[in-house]
């Protein structure tokens, strides 16, 4: 179940790198602003629904929070799926109305993922905990990368069976964006809270204050590091990943709709390789060289890429290539790595607000680097977006050498019983959990 709604949660996140390329084709007129806000609009909804269920699920429900996020994906998706009927009001004001509605998607998708990350986690570790990094990953980066590249070839596919029809192209790619939720929706209300959760909460609570302040002087250097490290990877990562159709569009001789489309195809099927790659070495080598690796992919592939972008850029399968592999180090590294990190470095009983909190500094990385990405582009040239990727990737490295910590043989039960004494040990009266129930999450 998870799974399957982080691979609508990735077709979502795809969505606004075909309607860039549509809509500049399609409107008469599509500033970089226009094309910016459509692009962040998701963005700024997922920094919302991140802190939101962040603090649902901790305080309320894993189920029920997901159960939510289900919804507002469904509502999301079916008011961007008719925005092309507001155009008659101006292109404007449909753009406002798209923004608006990929907005409220967007709530959904980033709610979905502090309750679902920390489900996945600890029902790992209810079952199989040696295997719970490569399953994690699985369940969450791998599905969710599938979802980008299932996207252009349905965007692809109704290019050619509409003989190049972007209206219809639009509207197909937008509507499948609310049957997948509404598949996910049906297994999920099903659905039941690990065992983990059920014995380490913060529900039973309510006449004794919740200790925010114990919980920051314990876990603020691990904060500041699992936040940090998706700050970085997303101020990298979202930008090339939703500016990669316009960069290819500019490069394709005479813009050709579906040569544009296959490119894109093939660029976001190598992210694959680099997720499988790192699902194996998040045990083989551990979460902290994992992370750096794909890191100092930025670094290595970001310098050459930059370095030599004027010949590249003559010669699409190169460009691709090496952009494609920049992509997959990422994805191998941080990308594999921090949803991981970020809820194993934290008890059951603040896991989905402590792994809110990171991955919400992810999404503003990821709003502060679309916005910048065009400014970067057009007064210092592409050759620099990658030269900062670069810059970036070298500083993540730092980040994750000296303020994430490997978490690869921890037990969650064991960091939650650690945490209690803590609280207890510094004069905190209240209790974590209720009895057990024999059913737990299936």
């Amino acid at each position: 179940t998870q799974a399957a709604a982080n691979f609508s949660d990735g077709y979502q996140q795809k969505i606004a790198s075909n309607d860039n390329v549509i809509f500049k084709h399609l409107l008469s007129s599509y500033s970089t602003a226009q094309q910016t806000r459509v692009s962040n609009s998701l963005i700024v909804g997922q920094i919302l629904g991140i802190l939101l269920l962040g603090v649902v699920s901790d305080g309320w429900s894993r189920k029920a929070g997901i159960v939510f996020t289900s919804t507002m994906v469904v509502l999301g998706s079916l008011m961007a799926t008719v925005a092309l009927s507001v155009r008659s009001y101006g292109i404007n004001n449909m753009i406002w109305y798209l923004t608006i509605a990929r907005g409220v998607a967007g709530v959904g998708v980033g709610g979905e993922f502090p309750p679902s990350a920390s489900a996945v986690s600890e029902g790992m570790d209810d079952h199989n905990a040696r295997n719970r990094g490569p399953v994690f990953v699985f369940a969450t980066t791998f599905v969710t990368c599938w979802g980008g590249p299932i996207c252009i070839l349905v965007y692809l596919l109704t290019l050619i069976a509409s003989n190049d029809n972007l209206q219809k192209s639009y509207i197909a790619v937008n509507a499948i964006s609310i049957f997948l939720p509404i598949f996910v929706f049906f297994f999920r209300i099903r659905m039941r809270d690990s065992r983990l959760f059920k014995t380490s909460n913060f529900k039973s609570t309510s006449t004794t204050s919740i200790p925010l302040g114990l919980i920051l002087k314990r876990y603020w250097l691990r904060l500041l590091g699992t936040g940090g490290a998706f700050f970085l990877y997303d101020f990298i990562n979202f930008p090339n990943s939703i500016m990669s159709s316009v960069i290819i569009n500019s490069l394709v001789p005479g813009k050709n709709l579906r040569t544009v489309a296959i490119w894109q195809f093939i660029l976001a099927l190598m992210t694959l390789p680099g997720v499988l790659a790192g699902m194996y070495l998040v045990n083989r080598i551990g979460r902290r060289w994992t992370g750096i690796a794909g890191f100092a992919g930025y670094l290595l592939v970001g310098l050459i890429v930059g370095a030599s972008y004027a010949q590249l850029s003559a010669v699409i399968p190169a460009f691709v290539v090496l952009y494609g592999l920049m992509q997959s180090l990422g994805h191998m590294g941080p990308g594999s790595t921090l949803g991981l990190v970020s809820t194993e470095s934290y008890p059951t009983a603040v896991r989905g607000t402590c792994y809110a909190i990171s991955a919400a500094l992810g999404k503003t990385g990821a709003a502060v680097g679309t916005e910048a990405f065009t400014p970067i582009k057009e007064h210092l040239g592409q050759r620099w977006t990658f030269f900062i990727a670069a810059i970036v990737g070298a500083v993540g490295m730092a980040v994750y050498w000296f303020l994430i910590e490997d978490m690869t043989d921890a037990k969650l039960a064991e960091q939650d019983v650690e945490f209690e004494r803590y609280l207890r040990e510094c004069g905190w009266g209240g209790s974590l959990g209720k009895v057990v129930e024999e059913e737990v999450e299936g």
